[in-house]
């Protein structure tokens, strides 16, 4: 019978999930990518489990590190141009009042 390596204490890893709950999505890729650099290699699905993400996200969080895509501007949470359109005023108003 073996015992599963536990990399966290049960008080560390509540503040560790608190922590990367508040972050935006990017910020947490990166958070989770370096916890799996820190923890070493065969850590991945360890990682994932603890924090509740799949592995395709720590991946993702490797390959924009490793690109030094993480220097880019946190703030901004959809790319340009993202999100609904405004409505504009004369959009469709004129054949209500014919």
């Amino acid at each position: 019978m073996s015992k599963k390596k536990e990399h966290y204490e049960s008080d560390f890893i509540e503040k560790q999930l608190n922590y990367c709950r508040s972050l935006p999505e990017k910020q947490r890729r990166h958070f989770l990518a370096m916890e799996y650099e820190r923890l070493g290699v065969g850590s991945k699905r360890y990682v994932a489990g603890v924090f509740g993400c799949s592995r395709q996200t720590i991946n993702k969080g490797l390959r924009e590190l490793a690109e030094n895509n993480y220097e880019v501007d946190y703030a901004r949470q959809r790319g340009a141009g993202g999100g609904r359109k405004k409505r504009s005023d004369d959009s469709g108003t004129d054949q209500l009042d014919t």
